[in-house]
């Protein structure tokens, strides 16, 4: 993408482009909740909010 940092901007700027050009999301996730835009919570709930498929990966360790 072509933002010039790595920042929330700069996540959801990307996340925004997969959704647009997928057709089912895949996440490692630890289960946590939303912490801003863009991060790995918000971008599961907008995919799946959008019909789009999510499957999840969940780490070792990870609450669920």
């Amino acid at each position: 993408m072509p933002l010039p940092e790595s920042n929330r901007e700069a996540y959801l700027t990307a996340s925004e482009h997969v959704m647009a050009n997928a057709d089912e999301r895949v996440a490692v996730w630890d289960g946590s909740p939303p912490d801003g835009a863009g991060g790995t919570a918000d971008v599961v709930h907008t995919a799946r909010q959008r019909g789009i498929p999510v499957t999840v990966g969940w780490p070792a360790g990870s609450v669920r």
